[in-house]
Parts: C-alpha cells; sequence; structure tokens
C-alpha cells in the first residue's frame, strides 16, 4: 500500500513539475515575443512613462524599453545609420528635424527641468557618402560657421571613431535678467570604420524662466554631452566590407 501511495505521489510530483516547467517555457516565450515588439508598435500604457516614450515622434527612435543606464534609454537613427543614448525627458522637435534621401537625417529634440529651470536643446545630423566627411577640417569649419565660433576642437580617438569638441560660453548682455547666460557644445563623431560617415552634433543649456531661479552647472552640462557623444556607434554593415 506504501509503496502505491509512493508511486502515486511521484507521478503527481511529475505532473505538477511539468506543468510548471510548461508554464515557465510560455512566460520565456511571452517575455522573448514582448522584447520582439518595438517601442513604436506598442501600447503607450505599457511603455516607460517619460517623454521620450509617451512623445509619439519620438519612440520611432526608441530601440528599446531598457534602461540602458539611469535616465538614458537606446536612440536608433530611421537611417539605420547610428545609435546614441538618449534622455528619457527629451521631446522631439519635428520642424527641425528632417530625413534627406538615404544619406542624410537630422534629428532634433529638448527638455526641460523645472527643478533647475534648464532648458537643454540637442541636434545631431547623420551623414553618409559625402567626400567633406572625410576632411575634418572642412566639417569643423562648417560646424564654426553653424555655431559661429573661432576657437580651437579638442580631439579624442578610440578604435572605431574620432570625435571632435568645441565649446563656448554666450553671456546675452542686451537682455534684461538676472540669468541670462548659456553653455553650447558642438563638434563631429568621424567613424573610423568606413570613409564618408559621421554624425555632426550641437547642443545649448540655458535658463528658461527670467522670473525663477537658474541652476545652471557647465560642468554637469559639459558631462552631459560627452556621455551623449561618447555613446555613438556606428551600425556598419559588415557585409558590405
Amino acid at each position: 500500500m506504501k509503496k502505491i501511495i509512493l508511486i502515486c505521489f511521484s507521478l503527481l510530483l511529475a505532473l505538477t513539475g511539468g506543468c510548471s516547467m510548461n508554464d515557465n517555457d510560455k512566460n520565456t516565450t511571452n517575455d522573448n515575443k514582448t522584447e520582439a515588439v518595438k517601442p513604436k508598435d506598442m501600447d503607450p500604457q505599457d511603455l516607460p512613462q517619460v517623454p521620450a516614450f509617451q512623445d509619439e515622434k519620438m519612440r520611432e527612435y526608441m530601440v528599446s524599453t531598457k534602461e540602458e543606464e539611469r535616465g538614458y534609454y537606446l536612440l536608433e537613427s530611421k537611417l539605420r545609420g547610428f545609435r546614441m543614448l538618449f534622455p528619457e525627458d527629451a521631446k522631439y522637435l519635428s520642424r527641425r528635424s528632417s530625413l534627406t534621401g538615404k544619406h542624410k537625417e537630422s534629428i532634433a529634440f529638448n527638455s526641460y527641468d523645472k527643478d533647475t529651470n534648464v532648458m537643454f536643446d540637442g541636434h545631431v545630423t547623420y551623414y553618409k557618402e559625402e567626400s567633406f566627411l572625410d576632411e575634418p577640417e572642412t566639417m569643423l569649419d562648417i560646424v564654426s560657421g553653424k555655431n559661429d565660433y573661432k576657437g580651437e576642437y579638442k580631439k579624442s580617438s578610440n578604435k572605431n571613431k574620432d570625435i571632435y569638441f568645441g565649446k563656448k560660453k554666450d553671456i546675452f548682455e542686451n537682455i534684461d535678467r538676472k540669468y541670462n547666460d548659456s553653455y553650447s557644445y558642438f563638434g563631429y563623431v568621424k567613424s573610423l570604420e568606413e570613409d564618408n560617415l559621421g554624425v555632426e552634433y550641437a547642443f545649448t543649456f540655458g535658463c528658461k524662466n527670467e522670473n525663477q531661479p537658474c541652476f545652471l552647472e557647465e560642468e554637469k552640462a559639459k558631462n552631459k554631452v560627452e556621455k551623449l557623444i561618447h555613446s555613438i556607434s556606428f551600425l556598419i554593415d559588415k557585409k558590405d566590407k
């Protein structure tokens, strides 16, 4: 009798374990399916409750709902030319964004921190198959002209890219307000893996509301920009190499 009970108990455990395993398999499958769905195709209620995902136009660029770093998600250009970290609180600016054929794409965005009263404005432009991209001096002359800059650029490199970094501080003396300065950072990221491939960037930080205290910190702004530009990675199809 005891032997029969033991056999029945063993069968019950086996059946229960089998059912549990199937449930886990189902969950794993469901999780994989969820990850495979692009944020732009998901219900906004199921997305992170931050501007980068709740902004319909912006979430078209977001790779996944996984946070890469605290406060940052991963952006991919529509031309699938590059990826970079993207601030969770940033919103898409359609009037300054564009897609020109298969070789140029501009993405503009901004954010506002009510606690610090700091406005952040960003603009990145991806270029491909343009000869001037392999001539850093020419490219930086273009960047300097756009940003009214006459200084030098700091260069840093790794195995995948060269980064040219310029910065300046503007003080608007003709504006009657206490917080009237801004910091701008701009330059060029050049691919070292493929010719005629690069990203131009420009970021500005300033105080938005003149009647509120503003906590604009130069070092904090610079660190944010460096995080963004160093995160840029070019998506190169190795099959074409």
